[in-house]
């Protein structure tokens, strides 16, 4: 009979997995709508995204084709621009996770701009005064996780995950013959990390401790 740890491992596997289609639809479409040439630039050479490299706002492009379907891979499910957070001065973050028990929302820029996105959530996770809480700041690409457990906590630092290697292989190989690509096993093992850590349970347990 498999154990919790053998449970838990399955399940990440496959979280990794759903991930790595995540991302292939996502460079597929980003490719589609800003050209390769440009696409590559920012998933390659980790240039920031412009919104006339798409024909539409930046920050709701990355929301709609990357950061809703991760938050989903990782169990979450998602509310872009919800109200009435205590102590926000009617400041809208970006997302909450509706299904997360802790307070909880995430600040989303485009690709090249996490420090804006790191920044303003942690000016948010200040003014908030409900705890436990749940920070997220993402532009996509790395994504950066805050806690605050106790009713006298500051928000304090807990993870940070890039997944520029796994962007960079996936933008690589769809560029390649079906014969020229690898088993998906090492993009699963790219994800790995990131499903391990970020998702839904695995936040619940750290935001008890």
């Amino acid at each position: 009979m498999a154990d919790q740890t053998d449970l838990s491992n399955i399940s990440n596997e496959a979280r990794a997995q759903n991930l790595v289609r995540v991302v292939e639809r996502f460079i597929s479409t980003f490719n589609e709508r800003a050209g390769e040439e440009a696409a590559a630039e920012v998933i390659l050479d980790k240039k920031k995204l412009w919104g006339g490299h798409i024909n539409q706002e930046p920050e709701r492009f990355i929301e709609d084709e990357l950061i809703e379907p991760t938050m989903s891979v990782l169990g979450y499910e998602c509310r872009f621009r919800p109200k009435g957070f205590d102590g926000l001065e009617g400041r809208i973050p970006d997302f909450t996770a509706l299904n997360l028990s802790s307070t909880n929302f995430g600040e989303v820029k485009v690709p090249g701009d996490i420090q804006n996105a790191r920044k303003e959530s942690f000016e948010y996770q200040e003014m908030a005064t409900d705890r436990p809480l749940v920070g997220f700041s993402t532009d996509g690409f790395t994504w950066i996780l805050h806690t605050a457990v106790s009713e006298d906590d500051d928000p304090q630092y807990r993870n940070h995950v890039t997944l520029h290697e796994l962007m960079r292989k996936i933008r690589i190989e769809q560029s390649q013959s079906k014969a020229e690509r690898r088993d998906r096993r090492h993009l699963r093992d790219l994800a790995i990390k990131f499903v391990s850590e970020f998702n839904i349970d695995a936040v619940e347990t750290a935001n008890k401790c």
